[in-house]
């Protein structure tokens, strides 16, 4: 098990999710939100760890330094998927980046709507998420609530992400509700200002879908998440001083 029990604040940040359906991106542009985090296991102080080789895991892709993999989901027809890949950015950066939820429809693959549904207090809260879809296939939403384990030294962060449900977000007439969905984006400080991100999402997206689109969105979303990622920490440079040294400053009051 990676990680042990552990001290754990929610995070009110929006994931990459939605993960097997490909469409089209509807982007809108608001104000970066500040991040909050918590103290969470992590390596020894000083160590770098990656992603751990796991059996069962098919590769599907690798492309610009990211490899995508997938293996048999025990709850979904579609299969958990995974995007490993490095970004230029230390850790607290992305880890901003990643808690921007408002901003997720700028990089995210396929997101079309997101926004805070309740916030529970400063590191606490619900989202909501669609993904669009290509016509005639209807769009998927879900509500998600999350969470931030944050390891010793800023050097392993993850961000795990659910599917709940809210009164204020009830489901939307044409779109299909997931109630299905568990995921993270798993952080680890590579040094000289990098950082490798795992993205991994395992969700039954209810409904019906061509196989056709189920298999590229498969390859896709994970692909193109991290590569959104990474341009959009180039785009955001000098974007997130507060949101960063709020994240540093959590974790050493820890």
């Amino acid at each position: 098990m990676l990680f042990a029990p552990t001290r754990r604040l929610a995070l009110a940040v929006l994931p990459a999710v939605l993960p097997a359906i490909l469409g089209s991106s509807a982007c809108r542009t608001a104000a970066p939100a500040p991040a909050a985090v918590s103290r969470a296991p992590s390596t020894e102080a000083g160590e770098t760890r990656g992603p751990p080789t796991e059996p069962g895991w098919q590769t599907l892709a690798q492309e610009d330094g990211i490899t995508v993999s997938s293996r048999p989901s025990e709850h979904s027809p579609l299969p958990v998927f995974r995007g490993v890949g490095l970004v230029n950015a230390p850790l607290p950066t992305v880890l901003a980046v990643v808690a921007d939820a408002a901003r997720h429809q700028e990089w995210v693959f396929s997101c079309s709507d997101s926004g805070m549904v309740q916030r529970r207090g400063p590191a606490s809260g619900i989202v909501y998420n669609r993904t669009a879809t290509p016509w005639p296939v209807p769009d998927r939403d879900v509500v998600l609530d999350i969470e931030v384990d944050v390891g010793a030294g800023e050097r392993e962060v993850r961000v795990r992400f659910s599917a709940t449900e809210h009164p204020d977000r009830p489901p939307v007439d044409g779109v299909v509700r997931m109630t299905y969905l568990v995921g993270h984006y798993h952080l680890w400080a590579e040094g000289e200002g990098r950082t490798r991100v795992e993205y991994q999402v395992d969700s039954d997206p209810g409904g019906s879908l061509p196989t056709w689109l189920a298999t590229r969105g498969t390859r896709e979303m994970p692909l193109q998440t991290l590569l959104g990622l990474r341009a959009q920490l180039e785009r955001t440079q000098g974007q997130y001083t507060e949101q960063v040294e709020a994240i540093r400053e959590q974790i050493r009051a820890r």
